[in-house]
């Protein structure tokens, strides 16, 4: 057969001599102006469904499907080989071609041994939580290749805008085992992750160009909750058993703080220090940022960490709180709503949004001291975070009003002495 390239033909033959178990080795041969390049490829096929004249495996069985496979995959890396000489300039000879081919051929040339790759490049320089999203990303390709092609990998090669485009229609639940699905922002999400992957073949030059670029999807836009100041008091004030009650506590130093989750299991009582008022900060750098984040700490907050004392003992080194498992917080974040009668979604990084809304920007905190305490590389960034809610609005309009009000009175008091 040939391939996409003039002047170059391409056969796929059996060696029947080495069969073992009804399985035989599966060669390519390349053919360029007479001359020959063979390779074995890494699939056996069955005998019994292998045809000569179609060049392919015709039974219906996995091993059959997989060979097929195998063979696209490899047609389509000849394609690229020449296609890459064409652009190049070379000369279409024998010789450029096993060069240019074999310089194409790498051990990471497939989806999981891709993102195996990026593990070795790129663990070092993620944090944990976002390295394990590289991880369920990988989960999720290697679950869909399985349903839609029958195979356990794919080539890179053979990712195209179709590929992307289904991929990400199979995350929001387009035939995906089970009843779980991905709303439009996680799915974009894995998208990214997989974006950011194939970057590092595209660098490597396994791939011409990175399909997953052609892919261009809004994000859905999410209205960020917070609690207010009489939800708060009804969280506060709510009898709980203990280990929710810790949870709260949690929570509430958070919503006094700003702290995020992440942060909080980090907190240690060297990152309590003397302000330059003389009262106690909070001092820490953000782990998703590494930004510094300097926070006078409020009444309440205070209380919170004497109440763990026992805990701590105020040993530098010491945690301030117990902090339990991301999911475990959210979990009992839910009853701990319920109890409190709150009709909240409650979670635990709607503790920072609190912060940054009821505690700071309703009281008339600036919002660049807002941003600083939130430990934000721009003012954006917390526009997204603080909602001002409508009574600091009125408020704020109160004053102008006040100001129109007296400017109508003096107009009004003028219009009146030049009457007399």
């Amino acid at each position: 057969m040939s391939t996409n390239q003039k002047n170059v033909n391409v056969l796929f033959w059996i060696r029947k001599k080495r069969a073992k178990d009804g399985l035989v080795p599966l060669y390519c041969r390349v053919t360029i102006s007479g001359q020959r390049y063979e390779f074995l490829l890494d699939v056996k096929p069955r005998v019994a469904t292998w045809s000569p004249t179609l060049q392919r495996a015709i039974g219906k069985t996995s091993q059959d499907r997989n060979t097929n496979t195998v063979i696209e995959n490899c047609i389509m890396q000849i394609d690229d080989t020449t296609t890459r000489i064409y652009q190049k300039g070379y000369e279409m000879s024998i010789e450029t071609f096993k060069l240019m081919h074999n310089r194409a051929e790498n051990d990471y040339s497939t989806i999981g041994a891709l993102f195996d790759y990026h593990e070795i490049m790129e663990k070092k320089k993620l944090e944990p939580g976002s390295f394990r999203g590289y991880v369920v990303t990988k989960k999720h390709m290697l679950d869909y290749i399985r349903i839609k092609y029958k195979v356990a990998d794919y080539h890179i090669s053979a990712i195209d805008k179709s590929f992307v485009f289904e991929f990400f229609a199979y995350l929001q639940g387009y035939r995906r085992e089970g009843k779980i699905k991905c709303h439009t922002n996680g799915a974009l999400k894995h998208i990214t992750r997989f974006r950011r992957v194939m970057n590092l073949a595209l660098q490597n030059e396994w791939i011409d160009r990175n399909p997953v670029c052609l892919l261009k999807v809004k994000k859905d836009k999410v209205e960020i909750g917070y609690l207010t100041e009489k939800e708060l008091k009804e969280l506060e004030n709510t009898p709980l058993k203990p280990h929710l009650s810790i949870v709260r506590d949690i929570f509430l130093f958070s919503v006094y703080t700003g702290a995020a989750y992440v942060d909080m299991q980090n907190l240690k009582n060297k990152n309590l220090c003397m302000g330059i008022d003389k009262s106690i900060w909070l001092t820490y750098h953000r782990q998703k940022t590494n930004t510094r984040c300097p926070v006078p700490l409020l009444k309440p907050a205070e209380a919170l960490i004497e109440k763990y004392k026992a805990y701590h003992d105020y040993d530098d080194n010491a945690h301030i709180f117990p902090v339990p498992s991301n999911q475990i917080c959210n979990r009992y974040l839910k009853i701990i709503a319920k109890e409190a009668g709150i009709e909240k979604d409650l979670s635990f990084h709607m503790a920072r949004h609190t912060f940054a809304t009821t505690i700071t920007l309703t009281a008339g905190i600036p919002i660049e001291t807002v941003s600083k305490m939130l430990g934000h590389s721009s003012l954006t960034t917390t526009q997204i975070y603080a909602k001002v809610i409508d009574t600091k609005i009125m408020d704020d309009m109160a004053e102008l009003k006040k100001a129109y009000e007296q400017i109508n009175r003096n107009v009004e008091d003028k219009k009146y002495k030049v009457a007399q």
